[in-house]
């Protein structure tokens, strides 16, 4: 079977993926064709939605690729629970040089399947804390992450703190909610912005569990005290912490000034604030993650295709399918030790490309850097990309 009818891509139905995933992998134990490409999607009970937005994205970065009047290479598709080793999941072959890792993935598991397997590892959607592992981890020249870390997030909603003039906060964590993994991370920014950061306790970030009357009690005598302008919330709005500190202020029994002051800073995903309920205080939070300047274009096409707002990680799709045609367009590089380097025809120095452009660069054996919707497309192995972030006051 020659390459151009050997196809195996993932379409907007998850029924469809599914039997395409059977269909494919079973091709591929046949022995009839070994892909160089592979996909690992996320399979726990809970990871539909985090699967329909890459693959939607996924889909209509194929789409721009045979939009160039090119073919999509082979790609297998593999499903893995969190639970399970991707080595598992993966037979083994010789042929198989890059691989894309499913969203917060295992930095280290990765690295090391990278080194022992001679891989080179996309990572789609690597945002949080476990990038800060990448700096001192082995294996990390052979993992490359494809969108910007939430640093670039907290810089925005620092910056428009600042500039709103609110640069004196308390800051208070639900111990269970998401949003308390970012606690540390504001703090050190907004501190070195100049901003100060109030706390009746040894540690800048005050947890209180809402459940727990006497913790809730000292915190909002705290914030009586100490008048202090500011609330950073690390809490989702529908929260308990959130709800109850709400409730709170709108009845005149939360910090100085209540129910007009104090102000909210949400340490919330965009998504998250859109649903954010009218209050009589000034509220603040993150209007769009970190993208890229192509994000606009990728929107409006999404939207069409979707009818919806498209997420950060359907950029990621949009993204890893384009970077994974283009890594198949030529014979791979070889690193400086002699080992794959799948990504080595990437120069971040470089202007952006569209896609079509890329790929006759990419034959004629140039390094490029291609246009990008989910970071400013500066691709760099161990290292995230950056991107623009907007912040601002919540209407």
């Amino acid at each position: 079977m020659s390459k151009p009818e050997w196809r195996c891509w993932p379409w907007l139905s998850w029924s469809v993926v599914a039997a395409t995933l059977i269909g494919c992998q079973s091709m591929v134990a046949s022995g009839l064709n070994r892909p160089l490409l592979a996909v690992l999607l996320p399979m726990g009970h809970r990871d539909a939605a985090l699967r329909q937005d890459f693959l939607q994205g996924f889909r209509l970065g194929q789409s721009s690729v045979e939009a160039c009047g090119e073919s999509f290479p082979p790609v297998a598709w593999h499903g893995l629970n969190s639970s399970e080793a991707p080595e598992a999941q993966l037979m083994p072959s010789s042929e198989l040089k890059l691989l894309v890792a499913p969203p917060s993935a295992d930095l280290r598991t990765f690295a090391a399947l990278a080194v022992e397997r001679d891989l080179t590892v996309l990572l789609p959607f690597q945002r949080g804390q476990s990038l800060d592992t990448l700096r001192g981890l082995e294996g990390r020249e052979r993992l490359w992450p494809l969108v910007p870390s939430q640093q670039e997030d907290l810089k925005a909603m620092v910056a428009a703190a600042m500039e709103a003039g609110w640069g004196r906060a308390m800051v208070v964590e639900a111990p269970s909610a998401l949003e308390s993994t970012s606690s540390k991370g504001f703090v050190e920014l907004f501190q070195a912005a100049g901003g100060i950061v109030e706390s009746y306790e040894a540690e800048p970030v005050q947890r209180v569990d809402p459940s727990n009357d006497r913790r809730l009690q000292r915190f909002k005598d705290d914030m009586a005290w100490s008048w202090v302008p500011t609330v950073v919330v690390a809490d989702a709005p529908d929260g308990p912490l959130s709800q109850q500190l709400r409730a709170e202020q709108q009845q005149g029994r939360f910090g100085g000034g209540a129910p007009r002051t104090p102000n909210w800073i949400w340490l919330t995903e965009a998504e998250g604030l859109q649903d954010a309920p009218e209050v009589p205080w000034q509220q603040l939070g993150l209007r769009h993650p970190a993208r890229g300047d192509a994000w606009s274009d990728f929107q409006e096409n999404f939207q069409q295709h979707t009818g919806a707002a498209p997420s950060l990680l359907a950029g990621a799709g949009f993204d890893t399918a384009r970077l994974l045609a283009l890594a198949d367009a030529a014979p791979l590089q070889l690193s400086d030790d002699g080992t794959n380097d799948a990504m080595g025809w990437l120069d971040p120095d470089q202007e952006a490309v569209p896609i079509c452009e890329a790929f006759d660069q990419r034959r004629r054996g140039e390094r490029l850097r291609l246009q990008a919707v989910a970071s400013d497309s500066r691709f760099r192995a161990g290292q995230a990309p950056s991107g623009q972030a907007i912040a601002g006051l919540i209407e």
